[in-house]
């Protein structure tokens, strides 16, 4: 394989990596531009070009598994789960299939008031609520 389509792998390889949130891509990259420099001092070693990307994509594998890097857990912040388990208070009433509005005791998102629906019966202003899920903009919230 000639080696400007390792270089054309590699310059891909790096472009996902800058698009995506781990280091994965880069040792497909390394590997790819390891593999354009054996190309190019042996045009007919396409095996040992293979060997060379391939090894490098295996150091990659090892690294992530050892580091748990891809199973290290995100952050909540901006998420539908920054929202779960949160405490405020009912402003509006809420019954069953009406919204109404509740004031969390922490901001979410640079706000306090949210619309919501309760999920256990109708509740009355000023009561205590635990947010259960997120449907859209809505709140789902049961009693604390």
């Amino acid at each position: 394989m000639s080696y400007y389509i390792w270089l054309i792998l590699s310059i891909l390889a790096f472009i996902v990596e800058m698009n995506i949130p781990t280091f994965f891509a880069l040792f497909a990259g390394i590997g790819f531009l390891f593999s354009a420099l054996v190309a190019y001092l042996s045009p007919e070693s396409l095996f040992w070009q293979f060997i060379v990307a391939s090894i490098f994509m295996f150091i990659g594998v090892v690294i992530f598994k050892k580091n748990r890097i891809a199973d290290s857990p995100s952050s909540r912040v901006g998420t539908h789960n920054e929202f779960i388990g949160n405490y405020g208070v009912i402003i509006t009433s809420l019954c069953d299939n009406k919204e109404g509005e509740v004031e969390l005791l922490e901001p979410i998102l640079g706000t306090r008031s949210w619309p919501a629906v309760c999920i256990n019966g109708a509740m009355e202003a000023g009561s205590e609520i635990k947010i259960v899920e997120l449907r859209g903009n809505t709140l789902v919230v049961e009693k604390k």
